[in-house]
């Protein structure tokens, strides 16, 4: 203010002529950040983001010269009353996207480095500014047998995927205890719930050495299966169950990755429509909530968006992430459900159309069926997360003003599509607490 003042004394042209400027320039920024701010009222400010790392990840071994280590971490939970440790989960283990290979013959081919690989639950701490692995259980079948990453027999549908193990084509096969894990979730009896992608299944764990308990399926031929909706089995390929959560009254929330091939892929292009499945573990009664989905902008098809994970507030709010990227545009978001006045659909819908077919939440509510609202929180573009760790895929409450987020660096391995070669592409895995400025609610 004295030097404003100062200025004020003198009311030479050329000082007025100053004063009019960053006047200016005060009254442009001053709405800039008005503007800023309502485009989204609700949002949260991220007051901190905390990086930690895994600087030694296990080896899982050797291909074709390149070393490759534990990583593709898809889910994570924060266990209630110690010093930041969480349950991690990883997926179905390396594996490298081969469909333009020469020998693909147009089909959905993913190469498998290590086809016996098991994947894990994983115990992890944060400590002294990195995180630390403190234990590691491979998940098993109800009899004590290794769970396998490799794709489910008998999921011959649309793009199916077939597994090779080496680049000369040779087939991997299946395993009937095949799991793309992507979430998992504890309760209140410390039993370990995990989604995974393959059957668009849930999987309930015995926490102490990772077997199952039970598997919740809509393929009714799978072992130790219990039946759910039939409809969820026409996920679209590598896009079953990505979240999980459960709410303080026991309740399992699971929410596919994309919207559902359903009737068929001719939905993959427009459908926002988005499915919440509630699952009461004691009566296996099962109930469909609706959301609307992120819209397509600038690069990113509407195809391109994915929902990572789900952590429940209480027993009708979620946070929930939503991402995309494609070539020059990103949006990681962590969006707030809320299911509370949402329609509860115990059935398909009986007219012509299936839910997804409705497109947008709008359609939906013009046959009076209201979907979950849904507020945006926090956009992470917007925070010093980095833009190259594209897969944002576990996260999970810390306390009222904390988050914890980890993401998927799909094992830190990718393919040379020219010379066909491994290549280690550097993203390491890492956990990011966000400290919030205010509570959640």
């Amino acid at each position: 203010m004295f030097f404003i003042n100062q200025f004020c004394l003198d009311s030479s042209p050329k000082v007025m002529f100053i004063l009019l400027g960053l006047s200016l320039l005060l009254l442009l920024s001053a709405c800039s950040e008005t503007e800023r701010q309502n485009e989204n009222p609700d949002s949260l400010d991220v007051i901190k983001l905390e990086q930690f790392c895994l600087e030694n990840p296990p080896l899982i071994g050797e291909f074709m010269d390149l070393k490759i280590y534990e990583g593709g971490v898809s889910g994570m939970f924060y266990i209630p009353g110690t010093e930041y440790e969480f349950w991690l989960v990883n997926d179905r283990g390396p594996n490298i996207v081969m469909n333009d290979h020469p020998l693909a013959e147009g089909q959905n081919i993913k190469l498998f480095p290590f086809p016996h690989y098991a994947p894990k639950v994983m115990r992890a701490q944060l400590k002294d500014g990195r995180f630390e692995i403190t234990q590691i259980l491979e998940i098993k079948g109800p009899q004590g047998e290794l769970a396998s990453g490799l794709p489910v027999p008998g999921l011959d549908g649309e793009a199916a995927e077939i597994a090779w193990s080496d680049m000369d084509g040779t087939l991997a096969g299946t395993h009937e205890f095949g799991i793309d894990a992507e979430a998992i979730a504890m309760d209140a009896e410390g039993n370990l719930w995990i989604a995974e992608e393959y059957r668009t299944s849930i999987w309930k764990l015995d926490p102490a050495a990772a077997e199952i308990l039970q598997v919740f399926t809509p393929l009714a031929e799978h072992p130790s299966g219990t039946l759910i909706d039939e409809v969820y089995s026409k996920r679209r390929p590598n896009r079953g169950f990505e979240s999980l959560a459960i709410s303080p009254d026991g309740l399992i929330y699971v929410v596919p990755q994309s919207p559902l091939w359903n009737p068929d892929r001719s939905v993959m292009e427009k459908s926002r429509i988005m499915r919440i499945l509630q699952l009461n573990p004691t009566t296996n009664k099962t109930t469909t909530f609706l959301f609307e989905m992120e819209e397509a902008f600038g690069d990113i098809r509407q195809r391109d968006w994915k929902i990572a994970d789900m952590v429940a507030i209480n027993n009708h709010q979620f946070l929930i992430i939503e991402h995309a990227t494609n070539g020059n545009d990103q949006s990681l978001q962590i969006n707030l459900i809320d299911i509370a006045e949402a329609s509860p659909l115990l059935e398909e819908w009986d007219g012509e159309r299936t839910y997804e077919q409705f497109i947008t939440a709008k359609a939906l509510k013009k046959v009076g069926i209201q979907p979950a609202t849904k507020r945006h929180l926090i956009d992470l573009t917007k925070t010093s997360y980095p833009s190259t760790q594209v897969k944002p895929e576990g996260l999970t409450i810390v306390n009222s003003k904390t988050l914890a987020l980890i993401n998927d660096n799909d094992y830190s391995v990718d393919v040379d599509p020219n010379s066909w070669k491994l290549i280690d592409t550097e993203v390491p895995t890492c956990i990011y607490l966000i400290h919030l400025a205010e509570e959640l609610k």
